[in-house]
């Protein structure tokens, strides 16, 4: 019997420590985080050119690797982040290595995540497959793609950029596979992460205004929250913008109406193959029936299946719909468009009276093992994750840099400012869990085809629940 091991640790993403202009309180930090770390101020920009070969800590006097002897040569980068602000920040920084480094010439290639889910795999086992490829923690992509033999290993570029010291042991460790691929959390690096993220509740205050909220700590309890979203239905406004015809973004949706009813610990045992555990209970099938409802109750817009994550993040952006249910990716879009009448909040507390939500770190970059130019990709990798201009070009973007300096860097956006100290509190109560998707190598497309026809009405929330654990026990059994 197949037995997948997971070795890594409950409550993986370490508590952030940034330091936030204005705000007097002080949050404790994991073991990961710096024990010290100097208040560091960034700028809204990336960094300039000459700054671009920097590393975040090496590890070595020795020369780092580098694109010098790599001749003139143009460095294909795959890229699938969702958010304009994320991708804008991400071609000024490949623009400023290719100017620090004029041999080299950067060609990015961006694509939804969606459809660079859909490709990935084709394209990294081409003949010639992009040089650094985003792709994404877990079984389905990461894992098979090391499996297979396609990505690059990463472990001395760890060491010669320093990025053992440079991340948390926990950013890392969840790109980590054996030599075998069949253990996740230990073994070989494979990919690095650029930032932080998790799912929560952005709000325009102007319309909760028009409801008579003016403090949100007034709704953040799941009676108060639905409550609120019966007022915005009857006032015939909106309750909560979703575009879902990517298919992902109904999931985290979903999954914070699992954390009203399972424990982060439950949840995280079941992504991490814990034998014994299940998503086929009481407490997800009253998380499916609740996010059904809310569709056919109207909490949703009725053309959510049919609707883009861009589309809703921009229609959000210009006042429709109370509230915005998403990753922390959307807060540099909603932030450009909506200003100082947008806020944000954690998911309301459910029957446990603590916080909980699905996050981690975001989608990573992975070097192709067929690279003619190994360090030089190694050399751009370090730069867009662990550089100080990395750090700055995640804080333009609205949202933390994955580094541990990144994490204790001061920021004064007060959009991401809010994002940061819900973050903390979201820690302190231990109420962070993982990706549901990330299981088994198919979890992530069953998921998105199943909850489309769950939101629809075409199948039970028992029904989800048994299809979604058939799979997990098909996988556990054979490792297929």
């Amino acid at each position: 019997m197949f037995r997948p091991k997971s070795q890594l640790k409950r409550g993986l993403v370490a508590l952030v420590a940034v330091t936030i202009v204005g705000c007097s309180s002080s949050a404790t930090t994991a073991s990961t985080a710096p024990t010290t770390p100097p208040a560091t101020s960034v700028p809204a920009t990336v960094a300039p050119a000459s700054a671009a070969p920097a590393s975040a800590a090496p590890s070595t006097a020795a020369a780092l690797p580098s694109c010098a002897a790599a001749g003139t040569i143009t460095l294909n980068v795959g890229f699938s982040e969702a958010g304009e602000a994320i991708l804008t920040g991400f071609k000024q920084q490949a623009q400023a290595f290719q100017t620090a480094n004029p041999n080299v010439t950067v060609n990015v290639t961006a694509k939804d995540w969606s459809s660079s889910i859909q490709t990935i795999k084709l394209a990294m086992s081409g003949d010639n497959p992009p040089d650094v490829m985003q792709g994404n923690e877990g079984w389905a992509i990461d894992g098979a793609l090391w499996k297979a033999g396609l990505l690059l290993n990463l472990d001395k570029y760890a060491t010669a950029f320093g990025w053992n010291d440079a991340f948390p042991d926990s950013a890392l460790m969840v790109n980590k596979f054996s030599d075998d691929g069949k253990t996740m959390g230990q073994g070989h690096l494979v990919a690095v992460p650029p930032a932080i993220q998790y799912v929560g509740v952005f709000y325009n205050k102007a319309l909760l205004a028009q409801l008579g909220v003016t403090d949100v700590s007034t709704i953040d309890t799941k009676e108060s929250f639905l409550a609120v979203l019966d007022k915005a239905k009857a006032a015939k406004l909106l309750p909560v913008m979703l575009g879902d015809s990517d298919k992902w973004p109904a999931l985290h949706n979903l999954s914070l109406l699992n954390g009203w009813y399972v424990s982060p610990q439950a949840i995280s045992d079941w992504v991490f193959n814990k034998t014994g555990s299940t998503y086929d209970d009481a407490g997800h099938a009253q998380g499916s029936t609740d996010f059904r409802s809310w569709m056919s109750n109207g909490y949703f817009n009725s053309d959510a299946l049919a609707t883009s994550f861009a589309d809703a993040t921009a229609r959000f952006g210009k006042g429709q719909g109370v509230f915005f249910i998403t990753g922390t990716w959307a807060l540099g879009d909603v932030y450009k468009s909506m200003g100082t009448n947008v806020g944000f909040m954690l998911f309301p507390a459910g029957q446990s009276g603590k916080h909980a939500a699905v996050g981690g770190y975001s989608l990573p970059f992975t070097i192709s093992a067929k690279t003619k130019y190994p360090d030089c990709a190694a050399a751009f990798v370090n730069y867009v994750t662990a550089s100080p201009a990395a750090i700055a070009a995640q804080i333009a973007a609205g949202r933390p840099s994955a580094t541990k300096a990144g994490a204790s860097a001061t920021i004064d956006n007060p959009l991401l400012t809010q994002m940061v100290a819900q973050y903390q509190k979201l820690n302190s109560e231990n109420g962070l869990f993982t990706w549901e998707d990330w299981p088994t190598p198919t979890m992530f497309t069953l998921m998105e085809s199943e909850a489309q026809l769950l939101l629809g009405g075409q199948v039970t929330p028992a029904a989800y629940g048994k299809t979604i654990q058939a799979n997990w026990d098909k996988f556990m059994t054979t490792g297929q």
